[in-house]
């Protein structure tokens, strides 16, 4: 089973990590940082045999986000624009965004062929 589990530090509360722990090992981080409004995710990493903890990471932060009542979100990680294509990101000025529904809506499962 794979659990999304938030890593806050209360020095910096605006910021948080985000793991993807299957089996007692961390295979994915996610970082969030909530500022001015916006919910970004600027760093995000996985095993590259594991691509279906993109979505999940993501999910987890725009969630987390969300019960901070942010509305927002945005992504700097072109590295995963296949997987932000298809879980609703609009792409403008070399920026990933969405409002974070819309994001959570997404599926990118639903395009497994073409990961």
């Amino acid at each position: 089973m794979i659990h999304f589990k938030p890593v806050i530090d209360e020095n910096t509360p605006s910021e948080a990590v985000f793991e993807a722990v299957e089996n007692d090992a961390v295979g994915g981080k996610c970082h969030l940082i909530l500022k001015d409004n916006k919910a970004i995710v600027d760093e995000i990493s996985f095993d590259k045999d594991k691509p279906y903890l993109v979505e999940g990471l993501l999910k987890s932060a725009y969630n987390y986000a969300a019960l901070k009542n942010y509305y927002m979100g945005y992504c700097e990680c072109p590295d995963i624009a296949v997987f932000l294509r298809h879980m609703n990101f609009n792409f403008d000025n070399g920026v990933y965004f969405n409002d974070i529904p819309s994001i959570l809506q997404g599926n990118c499962c639903k395009c497994k062929d073409n990961i």
